[in-house]
């Protein structure tokens, strides 16, 4: 068995992992790079897994369906909301004078996917099972010659307002090779009440004196998430009230598709009847229908582009006004981590120098390096391969977990043995 990282090496984006035996091959996600560009990824796989539907482990199947009928495989939701945020990079693409694909091409996607959690291929068994992080994640369990890979995909353990993390009882014990992913591999967050807690205190500081509050984030889960916490927290009594909205209508279609697939997330959302049809957040279609002050959630969740980028130049001069950045990683390139760690950020027109207030408050759906460790010192693998992060949290993590398995920082295309 030969495992090959085909992207995600020493970074986050691009996420694809080859593996191949002597009669079958198998690709695990099939992601563009952060700046939603397409991979040059081979072709020949007999089925492509797909842990979620975030883009960097999605957006290179454009290139995959143009001119090929690939066997996807991955959970119901996962497809959906794969296909709308395809729809979405097509357009962004054609905006941008990139005219290689067209709608049709992510339909397609969509129909060569099964939505199932287990496969056989010639002389190999593949079982999906629950990651946490986003809703319908899954790793990946493949058995084949004698041997166990178990891929994480993105994952966290935690559990949040609205989904349940994984849960390590559920995974196989002592895999051959673990490939997990090591965003935070040298982090270590406060416990997540702590930070909701720090959240909700600065939400209340920016309300009482009447700023405007943006909040940058990604149209699937991390939209639903942030505006639920709101609701939630202003129906309770918690936060006041105050003029509240989504601005994104791609979030606000997943937002359809959270409440058709109830069972995927916690109890107390299983017992609503649309939890996601929310009271007190509101959504539009632009900026200009505002009330301030106000609260925005919107996209893009880096602030390359849409709304948050609007809203960063328009509010960014006014002191009582700030900015709440709740991922913990930042593209060296994108404007909020310019804007944050500068003081200023740049549009195509001009050098925008920043005076609200900017804090970040990491509510990431991402594993922290105790949950690796956790992971690492429950699963028992004989190798462990580090991916999906920057070289430095690698080799953070490695130095924690170097005493407990055989570690693995591969460069990329580079092929490990199983």
């Amino acid at each position: 068995m030969k495992i090959q990282v085909l992207g995600g090496a020493r970074e986050v984006g691009g996420s694809c992992i080859s593996v191949e035996t002597d009669s079958a091959k198998v690709a695990l996600d099939y992601g563009a790079k952060l700046d939603e560009e397409t991979k040059k990824l081979p072709k020949d796989f007999d089925a492509v897994i797909i842990s979620h539907a975030h883009l960097d482990h999605t957006g290179s199947l454009l290139s995959l369906c143009k001119n090929n009928s690939p066997t996807i495989v991955g959970s119901d939701i996962t497809r959906d909301v794969t296909v709308d945020l395809l729809h979405d990079m097509v357009k962004i693409q054609q905006e941008k004078g990139n005219l290689e694909f067209d709608d049709s091409h992510a339909e397609k996607v969509g129909g060569c996917w099964w939505s199932r959690d287990s496969v056989a291929l010639p002389g190999m068994k593949i079982n999906l099972l629950g990651a946490g992080h986003v809703a319908g994640a899954k790793m990946t369990s493949l058995e084949a010659e004698g041997r166990r890979v178990v891929y994480t995909g993105d994952f966290c353990l935690h559990d949040t307002e609205i989904l349940q993390g994984c849960r390590l009882e559920t995974l196989p014990k002592k895999p051959d090779v673990l490939v997990t992913e090591s965003t935070y591999g040298g982090k270590v967050r406060p416990p997540r009440h702590e930070l909701v807690d720090e959240f909700m205190q600065q939400m209340q500081t920016v309300m009482e004196r009447k700023g405007n509050v943006l909040i940058p984030t990604f149209a699937f889960h991390r939209s639903q998430e942030m505006a639920k916490r709101i609701d939630t927290a202003i129906e309770r009594g918690i936060l006041p009230r105050y003029h509240v909205y989504t601005i994104s209508n791609l979030a606000h279609r997943i937002n359809g598709y959270f409440n058709h697939n109830k069972q995927l997330f916690t109890k107390e959302i299983k017992g609503q009847k649309t939890p996601f049809n929310y009271r007190h957040v509101k959504h539009l279609y632009r900026t200009s229908q505002i009330e301030e002050p106000a609260v925005v959630i919107c996209t893009s969740g880096f602030g390359h582009a849409g709304a948050s980028l609007r809203l960063l130049g328009d509010w960014s001069q006014d002191k009582d006004n700030c900015v709440i950045l709740t991922s913990g990683y930042l593209p060296p390139d994108s404007p909020l981590k310019t804007a944050k760690e500068e003081g200023f950020f740049k549009t195509e027109q001009e050098v925008v120098h920043v005076r609200a207030e900017i804090r970040q408050i990491e509510l990431s759906g991402h594993a922290d390096q105790t949950e690796l460790v956790k992971l690492v010192t429950k699963l028992k693998p004989e190798r462990t391969v580090l991916v999906h992060g920057d070289l430095e949290q690698a080799e953070l993590l490695s130095e924690k977990i170097g005493g407990l398995t055989d570690v693995c920082i591969p460069q990329e295309n580079e092929t490990v043995d199983a």
